[in-house]
């Protein structure tokens, strides 16, 4: 039971962070001119969000969501944390690239 609420966590964290990274990408207005540098903020947005998810999302799980029982059911809550924390990530960067690819003309289409 623990173990499926730290996968979980980091799914919900992960689409949490991509929807601050749309977000904040439709927020970015675009910038006339030959040299506009609003795509290279939407992009970096983008990465520094998919640096903060797994961190916060373990940081959550780890913190907020720690069972109190026994060292053994302990340790598997942390190690189905870790997993669902690269799962999360991966996650993020999947469908960062699939949601990219689809609004190829439009602001989110800048994150890759």
């Amino acid at each position: 039971m623990e173990s499926t609420t730290a996968y979980i966590i980091s799914i919900i964290a992960a689409l949490i962070f991509l929807l601050f990274a749309a977000i904040i990408s439709n927020a970015i207005k675009f910038e006339g001119g030959s040299n506009p540098k609003d795509p290279q903020s939407r992009r970096t947005w983008f990465w520094i969000l998919a640096i903060l998810n797994p961190a916060v999302g373990f940081l959550l799980g780890y913190f907020v969501f720690k069972p109190d029982a026994n060292v053994m059911v302990l340790n598997n809550y942390i190690n189905a944390l870790s997993i669902g924390t690269a799962i999360g990530f991966v996650l993020y960067i999947l469908l960062g690239f699939i949601l990219s690819k689809v609004f190829t003309n439009g602001k989110i289409g800048h994150w890759f």
